[in-house]
């Protein structure tokens, strides 16, 4: 009998640890997922912009060794900007990013992208590197040094965050340091989404930001919605204040197509991270009402285009508080940035291809 007892013994050891095993390995896929969809993500926007220097290279023939280095800053920027869009990366880094010494790691991280830009290029200004380490340092060192104590609402480090990346878009204040071989301020947007979203997302640890490189085919029929409602409201608007006007300019679907992912990604996601998934998002506990949220946001999204000329210009601002509306309820509807951006860059690109006046 002990000898059996002993033989059962080990028989439910095994299928413990069996079961461990299984549960262990089921855990850890969807982690393993979530960074390979996250590098081939990466990878794909690596083909993209690839072939876009190859083309822009033509045009502004560069020495090997500075197109590469130029490539190399771009890429890592593009990581920054991605990794707190997915579970398994955000969760690393959360984990990691603590104290002192975390702060000064991540630093590092976003001094990198202009470090290797400036080595290749030979274009090194004090004061390029002050503005972009300046904003790092206010954002990372903002929420490191004083958290938040009222983590659902808008709080006075959260205004100061998101001033201090508003402030230099809306007052011009982000060209001049990439400039080689033309002024490449997309570069400076990734810059700024990256550094909101690792201050907002990954350090803050803010709910329902939505940030997140995940699309479905409901997120999309409901940006699709979205994009016709506004549709419908702001061509006769547009038209109404002379905003708009018929002006063709297709040059074909790929140029369409691409396009479109630019303003994607250096427009679209950068505008609805500040004005949906946190302005909106922190506004909506701050006054108890998701309508005066989703409202009060679109009305300050539409003010930040009075500065496009003719300045003031009221009817861009009358227009894109229209939109501001729609990207809000695209937002709402389901706490991810991919429906806003989505029906945010169609609106844009539409707008830019038919719709500009001469």
């Amino acid at each position: 009998m002990g000898r059996l007892d002993t033989v059962q013994a080990d028989i439910s050891i095994i299928k413990a640890a069996t079961k461990t095993a299984g549960l262990y390995y089921r855990c850890k896929l969807p982690a393993v997922r979530q960074w390979l969809h996250f590098l081939l993500i990466l990878a794909a926007l690596a083909m993209f912009f690839g072939g876009y220097a190859v083309v822009e290279l033509r045009r502004y023939p560069l020495p090997p060794t500075t197109a590469a280095g130029i490539y190399v800053a771009m890429l890592l920027l593009l990581a920054l900007y991605l990794a707190p869009g997915f579970p398994a990366p955000r969760e690393f880094f959360s984990r990691r990013i603590r104290g002192l010494r975390g702060l000064s790691m991540l630093f590092a991280a976003f001094v990198l992208p202009y470090a290797i830009y400036s080595a290749a290029t030979g274009d090194f200004h004090s004061g390029a590197f002050i503005r972009l380490t300046a904003l790092a340092a206010v954002s990372f060192g903002t929420f490191t040094f004083f958290p938040v104590r009222r983590p659902d609402r808008l709080n006075w480090q959260d205004a100061l965050v998101l001033l201090s990346l508003f402030v230099p878009v809306v007052f011009g204040r982000i060209g001049g340091i990439w400039n080689v071989p033309v002024n490449l301020d997309f570069m400076t947007r990734v810059y700024l989404v990256a550094t909101g979203a690792w201050s907002f997302v990954v350090i803050r640890g803010i709910k329902g930001a939505g940030y997140e490189f995940r699309l479905s085919w409901v997120l999309l029929y409901d940006a699709l919605i979205s994009l016709v409602c506004f549709t419908a409201i702001g061509l006769p608007v547009g038209f109404a204040l002379r905003f708009l006007g018929w002006h063709p300019r297709w040059r074909g679907i790929t140029a369409f197509a691409a396009d479109y992912v630019t303003i994607f990604l250096f427009i679209a996601v950068a505008e609805e991270l500040f004005f949906r998934g946190l302005l909106q998002n922190l506004l909506e506990p701050s006054l108890g009402s998701r309508y005066w949220a989703q409202a009060l946001a679109s009305a300050l999204f539409g003010l930040t285009h009075i500065r496009h000329a003719p300045a003031p210009n009221w009817r861009y601002v009358i227009l894109a508080t229209i939109a501001g509306w729609f990207y809000g309820w695209a937002y709402r509807k389901h706490r991810n940035l991919m429906a806003s951006a989505t029906t945010h860059a169609f609106v844009d690109t539409i707008w830019r291809t038919w719709l500009t006046l001469p």
